[in-house]
């Protein structure tokens, strides 16, 4: 399974993205010992991998790893994240290209955050399905709600 300490990669360097994939995503050898793929061994299927146009060095793919380079090309980038979602655990999210390069919008953790409570979900659930009309007078309600003041929190509903 492809993980890191957030879940998603968001945050990292893509050095730590690669050395995460790396150290998550294994093979298994005659003796069923869960083996980490080598910097050369992942650097050479990438570049026998006809499916894109990337040719990848160990040196190279070194480099990346220990952050000494930072840019590498789309088509490298796609020759990494293919080979470890290919080779990633079963029923574990696909790698690509975005989640090695990613930066999370600051808003994107509030809005997890907010999204995690029940009637949060609802109400944002009924919402997508109105029109554009009548999302526009929620809302207008909803500032009128936000102009008389912050609720009481002792009478706040539980969650349902």
């Amino acid at each position: 399974m492809v993980t890191v300490a957030d879940g998603q990669g968001h945050g990292r360097s893509l050095a730590e993205r690669l050395n995460a994939l790396f150290a998550m995503v294994r093979w298994v050898d005659d003796h069923g010992r869960h083996r980490e793929y080598s910097t050369a061994e992942v650097a050479e299927a990438v570049s026998a991998d006809s499916d894109h146009p990337a040719t990848l060095s160990r040196s190279y793919l070194a480099m990346l790893r220990n952050g000494s380079h930072t840019n590498p090309t789309l088509s490298v980038l796609e020759g990494l994240a293919k080979f470890f979602s290919d080779h990633r655990e079963p029923g574990s999210p696909p790698i690509t290209v975005h989640w090695l390069v990613a930066e999370e919008d600051p808003e994107d953790e509030l809005l997890r955050r907010q999204l995690a409570s029940r009637q949060v979900r609802k109400i944002a659930m009924r919402a997508g399905a109105m029109t554009p009309a009548m999302r526009e007078q929620l809302l207008k309600m909803i500032e009128i709600f936000d102009q008389t003041g912050p609720a009481d929190p002792g009478t706040e509903a539980t969650e349902a």
